[in-house]
């Protein structure tokens, strides 16, 4: 793989304007952490190739905005979290629909199904929130918001006293708020793992 290219705002700007030559580098260069990144959260090879081919068309369809980018790398990496999430919901929404067709339910059933089809979402996001984190911050995080353990059980379990306990909890769930906030994506439904100790 070539090496990533550097903030460059001539290189953007050249993009930008429409340097087919400089917008295959930028391809050649991107699109294996973009396949990498999208079959992450796809875990699907076909998904992810399509992923890598609708990232690099929205980036050239909307070339003008690159000389706004002030971390191409990054930059890059988001939009295809953003592309792979928006598949996978598009996913689960015809799944949703094929399987009402398929064994039609009253409303309340129907209400259940979209509530599965949600919390799935939510368990497949928060574990990739997860993955950001050291593994002593996620053991902390799993023991205190899905465990519903308190600060003084984790503590003795995990051998830690419980100021240090709370130091990386407190580190933790920045983190995962951070990365949730980046995807706008139901909040509220995790609230109640992301509250302050």
């Amino acid at each position: 793989m070539e090496e990533l290219i550097t903030d460059d705002d001539d290189f953007l700007c050249s993009i930008a304007m429409g340097n087919e030559q400089a917008f295959g580098k930028l391809f050649n260069t991107y699109k294996h952490k973009v396949y990498a990144t999208a079959l992450f959260f796809t875990k699907n090879e076909t998904e992810a190739e399509e992923i890598v081919q609708d990232v690099f068309s929205r980036i050239w369809k909307y070339r003008r905005k690159l000389p706004q980018v002030k971390n191409l790398s990054a930059w890059i990496v988001t939009v295809t979290r953003h592309r792979s999430l928006t598949v996978l919901k598009k996913i689960a929404i015809e799944y949703t629909k094929r399987q009402t067709i398929a064994y039609p339910a009253d409303s309340t059933s129907l209400i259940d199904a979209e509530s599965t089809v949600m919390q799935k979402d939510l368990h497949l996001l928060l574990q990739s929130a997860l993955s950001c984190l050291t593994p002593q911050q996620r053991r902390i995080f799993e023991l205190s918001r899905l465990e519903g353990l308190d600060r003084k059980t984790v503590a003795a379990s995990l051998g830690l006293s419980p100021a240090t306990v709370s130091v990386h909890l407190t580190i933790a769930l920045k983190r995962v708020r951070t990365f949730l906030y980046d995807y706008n994506y139901e909040l509220f439904f995790l609230f109640f793992f992301l509250a302050t100790f």
